[in-house]
Protein backbone atom coordinates (compact mmCIF):
# COMPACT_ATOMS: atom_id res chain seq x y z
CA UNK A 1 0.00 0.00 0.00
CA UNK A 2 1.17 3.56 -1.06
CA UNK A 3 1.69 5.66 2.08
CA UNK A 4 1.09 8.79 2.90
CA UNK A 5 3.19 10.46 5.42
CA UNK A 6 2.06 12.38 8.61
CA UNK A 7 -1.33 10.82 7.59
CA UNK A 8 -2.78 11.79 11.59
CA UNK A 9 -6.28 11.74 12.72
CA UNK A 10 -5.94 16.09 13.75
CA UNK A 11 -4.56 16.05 10.01
CA UNK A 12 -7.91 14.34 8.63
CA UNK A 13 -9.83 16.33 10.85
CA UNK A 14 -8.76 19.94 9.90
CA UNK A 15 -8.92 18.36 5.77
CA UNK A 16 -12.77 17.23 6.60
CA UNK A 17 -13.45 20.96 8.14
CA UNK A 18 -11.72 22.69 5.08
CA UNK A 19 -14.11 21.07 2.77
CA UNK A 20 -16.95 21.53 4.75
CA UNK A 21 -16.27 25.23 5.16
CA UNK A 22 -16.55 25.16 1.49
CA UNK A 23 -19.91 23.85 1.65
CA UNK A 24 -18.00 20.44 -0.45
CA UNK A 25 -20.78 18.30 1.94
CA UNK A 26 -24.02 20.01 1.29
CA UNK A 27 -23.20 19.66 -2.66
CA UNK A 28 -22.89 16.02 -2.41
CA UNK A 29 -26.21 15.46 -0.78
CA UNK A 30 -25.13 15.38 2.87
CA UNK A 31 -23.53 11.67 2.95
CA UNK A 32 -19.86 11.86 2.61
CA UNK A 33 -19.25 8.59 0.72
CA UNK A 34 -19.75 7.56 -2.69
CA UNK A 35 -23.05 7.14 -4.55
CA UNK A 36 -24.20 3.90 -6.32
CA UNK A 37 -25.82 3.38 -9.98
CA UNK A 38 -27.57 0.77 -11.47
CA UNK A 39 -28.20 1.90 -14.93
CA UNK A 40 -30.19 5.04 -14.37
CA UNK A 41 -27.36 8.07 -14.55
CA UNK A 42 -30.13 10.54 -13.75
CA UNK A 43 -30.18 9.38 -10.66
CA UNK A 44 -29.39 12.64 -8.09
CA UNK A 45 -26.48 12.33 -5.63
CA UNK A 46 -28.31 12.40 -2.86
CA UNK A 47 -30.22 8.90 -3.54
CA UNK A 48 -27.30 7.42 -5.12
CA UNK A 49 -25.15 7.85 -2.27
CA UNK A 50 -28.52 6.31 0.15
CA UNK A 51 -27.93 3.15 -2.36
CA UNK A 52 -24.55 3.14 -0.73
CA UNK A 53 -25.77 2.84 2.61
CA UNK A 54 -28.26 0.52 1.67
CA UNK A 55 -25.97 -2.09 -0.02
CA UNK A 56 -23.63 -1.88 2.86
CA UNK A 57 -26.60 -2.81 5.25
CA UNK A 58 -27.75 -5.71 3.44
CA UNK A 59 -24.44 -7.24 4.13
CA UNK A 60 -25.02 -6.62 7.63
CA UNK A 61 -27.88 -9.00 7.87
CA UNK A 62 -29.85 -7.13 10.33
CA UNK A 63 -32.30 -8.37 12.76
CA UNK A 64 -33.91 -5.93 15.32
CA UNK A 65 -32.46 -5.10 18.54
CA UNK A 66 -28.34 -5.92 17.48
CA UNK A 67 -25.63 -3.67 18.24
CA UNK A 68 -23.91 -1.31 15.51
CA UNK A 69 -20.54 0.57 15.52
CA UNK A 70 -19.91 2.94 12.59
CA UNK A 71 -16.74 3.62 11.70
CA UNK A 72 -15.87 7.28 10.77
CA UNK A 73 -19.31 7.92 10.58
CA UNK A 74 -19.62 11.35 9.00
CA UNK A 75 -22.56 13.69 9.30
CA UNK A 76 -24.13 10.59 10.86
CA UNK A 77 -26.74 10.36 7.90
CA UNK A 78 -25.68 6.56 7.52
CA UNK A 79 -26.20 6.00 11.15
CA UNK A 80 -29.54 7.68 10.71
CA UNK A 81 -31.07 5.69 7.94
CA UNK A 82 -30.05 2.26 9.38
CA UNK A 83 -31.03 2.73 12.65
CA UNK A 84 -34.34 4.53 11.41
CA UNK A 85 -34.98 1.21 8.84
CA UNK A 86 -33.80 -1.54 11.09
CA UNK A 87 -34.52 -1.09 14.48
CA UNK A 88 -30.85 -1.32 15.60
CA UNK A 89 -28.91 0.72 18.13
CA UNK A 90 -25.64 2.58 16.06
CA UNK A 91 -23.00 4.35 17.49
CA UNK A 92 -20.94 5.97 15.35
CA UNK A 93 -17.34 7.09 16.23
CA UNK A 94 -15.62 10.15 14.39
CA UNK A 95 -12.15 12.15 14.51
CA UNK A 96 -13.98 15.11 13.26
CA UNK A 97 -15.44 17.49 16.30
CA UNK A 98 -17.43 19.26 13.59
CA UNK A 99 -18.74 16.26 12.35
CA UNK A 100 -20.20 15.13 15.55
CA UNK A 101 -21.91 17.76 16.16
CA UNK A 102 -23.75 17.71 13.15
CA UNK A 103 -24.07 13.87 12.98
CA UNK A 104 -26.13 14.72 16.90
CA UNK A 105 -27.98 17.13 15.32
CA UNK A 106 -29.16 14.84 11.85
CA UNK A 107 -30.33 12.34 14.56
CA UNK A 108 -32.22 14.54 17.52
CA UNK A 109 -33.69 16.34 13.96
CA UNK A 110 -34.88 12.75 12.73
CA UNK A 111 -35.76 11.43 15.93
CA UNK A 112 -33.14 8.96 16.16
CA UNK A 113 -33.29 7.87 19.35
CA UNK A 114 -31.18 4.60 19.52
CA UNK A 115 -28.49 6.64 17.49
CA UNK A 116 -25.38 8.22 19.40
CA UNK A 117 -22.17 9.22 17.52
CA UNK A 118 -18.03 9.65 20.24
CA UNK A 119 -15.31 11.48 18.91
CA UNK A 120 -12.43 7.70 18.74
CA UNK A 121 -9.85 7.14 17.16
CA UNK A 122 -10.42 3.80 15.23
CA UNK A 123 -7.07 2.17 16.69
CA UNK A 124 -8.31 2.87 20.41
CA UNK A 125 -11.63 2.41 20.03
CA UNK A 126 -13.49 3.45 23.95
CA UNK A 127 -15.46 0.29 24.12
CA UNK A 128 -15.28 -3.06 26.53
CA UNK A 129 -14.42 -6.23 24.17
CA UNK A 130 -17.77 -7.64 22.55
CA UNK A 131 -20.23 -4.49 23.08
CA UNK A 132 -21.27 -4.90 19.33
CA UNK A 133 -23.16 -7.53 17.28
CA UNK A 134 -21.36 -6.26 14.00
CA UNK A 135 -19.33 -3.25 12.53
CA UNK A 136 -19.10 -1.38 9.07
CA UNK A 137 -16.77 1.32 7.96
CA UNK A 138 -17.45 3.49 4.74
CA UNK A 139 -14.75 4.99 3.17
CA UNK A 140 -12.66 5.61 6.47
CA UNK A 141 -10.55 3.05 6.68
CA UNK A 142 -8.28 4.53 4.02
CA UNK A 143 -7.43 7.25 6.38
CA UNK A 144 -5.97 5.34 8.93
CA UNK A 145 -2.40 4.99 8.46
CA UNK A 146 -2.27 1.02 10.77
CA UNK A 147 -5.28 -0.46 9.18
CA UNK A 148 -4.23 -3.67 10.42
CA UNK A 149 -4.19 -2.11 13.90
CA UNK A 150 -8.10 -0.42 13.32
CA UNK A 151 -9.18 -4.00 12.25
CA UNK A 152 -7.69 -5.78 15.06
CA UNK A 153 -10.01 -2.86 17.47
CA UNK A 154 -12.84 -3.55 15.28
CA UNK A 155 -12.16 -7.09 16.10
CA UNK A 156 -12.20 -6.82 20.05
CA UNK A 157 -15.17 -4.72 20.19
CA UNK A 158 -17.48 -6.92 17.63
CA UNK A 159 -18.53 -10.03 19.76
CA UNK A 160 -17.70 -14.02 18.52
CA UNK A 161 -19.67 -14.32 15.16
CA UNK A 162 -20.33 -10.76 14.18
CA UNK A 163 -19.67 -9.28 10.75
CA UNK A 164 -17.96 -6.20 9.11
CA UNK A 165 -18.80 -4.79 6.31
CA UNK A 166 -15.90 -2.55 4.56
CA UNK A 167 -17.16 -0.10 1.36
CA UNK A 168 -13.67 1.01 0.89
CA UNK A 169 -11.46 2.88 -2.78
CA UNK A 170 -9.03 0.17 -4.20
CA UNK A 171 -6.66 0.16 -7.39
CA UNK A 172 -6.87 -2.92 -8.78
CA UNK A 173 -3.14 -2.59 -10.12
CA UNK A 174 -0.44 -1.04 -8.70
CA UNK A 175 0.06 2.79 -9.65
CA UNK A 176 3.47 3.39 -11.42
CA UNK A 177 4.87 6.14 -13.43
CA UNK A 178 2.85 9.35 -13.95
CA UNK A 179 -0.48 7.38 -12.12
CA UNK A 180 1.53 7.16 -9.62
CA UNK A 181 1.61 11.35 -9.92
CA UNK A 182 -2.23 10.99 -9.55
CA UNK A 183 -2.14 8.43 -6.62
CA UNK A 184 0.06 11.04 -4.66
CA UNK A 185 -2.31 13.58 -5.18
CA UNK A 186 -5.10 12.12 -4.04
CA UNK A 187 -3.55 11.05 -0.86
CA UNK A 188 -2.33 14.59 -0.38
CA UNK A 189 -5.17 16.67 -0.99
CA UNK A 190 -7.82 14.08 0.55
CA UNK A 191 -5.64 13.27 3.25
CA UNK A 192 -5.75 9.77 2.48
CA UNK A 193 -2.93 7.35 4.59
CA UNK A 194 -3.38 4.96 1.58
CA UNK A 195 -5.78 2.76 -0.51
CA UNK A 196 -5.31 -0.80 -1.04
CA UNK A 197 -5.16 -3.03 -3.56
CA UNK A 198 -7.82 -6.06 -3.75
CA UNK A 199 -4.86 -8.54 -2.39
CA UNK A 200 -3.93 -5.99 0.40
CA UNK A 201 -7.67 -5.37 1.83
CA UNK A 202 -7.46 -9.56 2.17
CA UNK A 203 -3.85 -9.11 4.03
CA UNK A 204 -5.00 -6.55 6.16
CA UNK A 205 -8.69 -8.54 7.38
CA UNK A 206 -6.55 -11.65 7.86
CA UNK A 207 -3.59 -10.06 9.83
CA UNK A 208 -6.72 -8.86 12.32
CA UNK A 209 -8.59 -12.25 12.74
CA UNK A 210 -10.91 -11.48 10.25
CA UNK A 211 -12.31 -14.35 7.74
CA UNK A 212 -13.22 -13.18 4.73
CA UNK A 213 -16.58 -14.02 3.11
CA UNK A 214 -17.40 -11.97 0.62
CA UNK A 215 -15.69 -9.35 -1.74
CA UNK A 216 -16.93 -7.33 -4.73
CA UNK A 217 -15.72 -4.60 -7.07
CA UNK A 218 -18.36 -2.24 -7.70
CA UNK A 219 -16.34 0.29 -9.26
CA UNK A 220 -18.50 0.74 -12.42
CA UNK A 221 -21.44 1.39 -10.24
CA UNK A 222 -20.03 4.54 -7.95
CA UNK A 223 -17.73 5.77 -11.01
CA UNK A 224 -20.36 8.24 -11.68
CA UNK A 225 -19.54 9.91 -8.18
CA UNK A 226 -16.20 11.54 -9.44
CA UNK A 227 -17.77 13.41 -11.95
CA UNK A 228 -20.47 14.71 -10.04
CA UNK A 229 -18.32 15.61 -7.11
CA UNK A 230 -15.65 17.30 -9.32
CA UNK A 231 -18.85 19.09 -11.18
CA UNK A 232 -19.59 20.17 -7.65
CA UNK A 233 -16.38 21.05 -6.35
CA UNK A 234 -16.14 23.67 -9.93
CA UNK A 235 -18.92 24.97 -8.91
CA UNK A 236 -18.34 26.24 -5.26
CA UNK A 237 -15.20 27.49 -6.17
CA UNK A 238 -16.56 30.22 -8.25
CA UNK A 239 -17.27 31.43 -4.61
CA UNK A 240 -14.27 30.88 -2.46
CA UNK A 241 -11.32 33.04 -1.94
CA UNK A 242 -8.16 32.76 -4.47
CA UNK A 243 -6.35 30.16 -2.17
CA UNK A 244 -9.63 27.90 -1.47
CA UNK A 245 -10.66 28.33 -4.88
CA UNK A 246 -7.25 26.65 -6.59
CA UNK A 247 -7.33 23.87 -3.64
CA UNK A 248 -11.22 23.38 -5.17
CA UNK A 249 -10.17 23.25 -7.97
CA UNK A 250 -6.86 21.01 -7.59
CA UNK A 251 -9.53 18.63 -5.79
CA UNK A 252 -11.89 18.71 -8.40
CA UNK A 253 -9.07 18.05 -10.97
CA UNK A 254 -7.63 14.79 -8.90
CA UNK A 255 -11.54 13.84 -8.41
CA UNK A 256 -11.42 13.61 -12.12
CA UNK A 257 -8.89 11.90 -12.99
CA UNK A 258 -8.51 9.30 -10.33
CA UNK A 259 -12.54 8.18 -11.39
CA UNK A 260 -11.48 7.66 -14.84
CA UNK A 261 -8.90 5.84 -14.01
CA UNK A 262 -9.67 2.51 -15.31
CA UNK A 263 -7.77 0.52 -12.44
CA UNK A 264 -9.44 2.56 -9.61
CA UNK A 265 -11.84 0.48 -8.18
CA UNK A 266 -14.20 0.52 -5.02
CA UNK A 267 -14.95 -2.98 -2.72
CA UNK A 268 -17.41 -4.03 -0.70
CA UNK A 269 -16.19 -6.47 1.48
CA UNK A 270 -18.10 -9.05 4.12
CA UNK A 271 -15.95 -10.50 6.99
CA UNK A 272 -16.74 -12.80 10.29
CA UNK A 273 -15.36 -12.55 13.54
CA UNK A 274 -14.35 -16.06 15.10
Amino acid sequence: MTQQPGTTPDSVEQTYDVFADAGATDALGGNIHVGYWDGDPGVPIAEATDRLTDLVTQRLALRPGLRLLDVGCGNGLPAVRIAGAHDVAVTGITVSRRQLATAEKEAAAHGAGRVSFRYADAVDLPFEDGSFDGAFAIESLLHVPDQTAALAELRRVVRPGGLLVVADLCRRRPFTGADAALLDGMLGVYEIAGINTPEEHRARLAEAGWRLTDMTDIGERVRPSYGHAAAAFRGLAASLDAAAAERMGEAADLMEAFGRHPDAGYVLMTAHRP
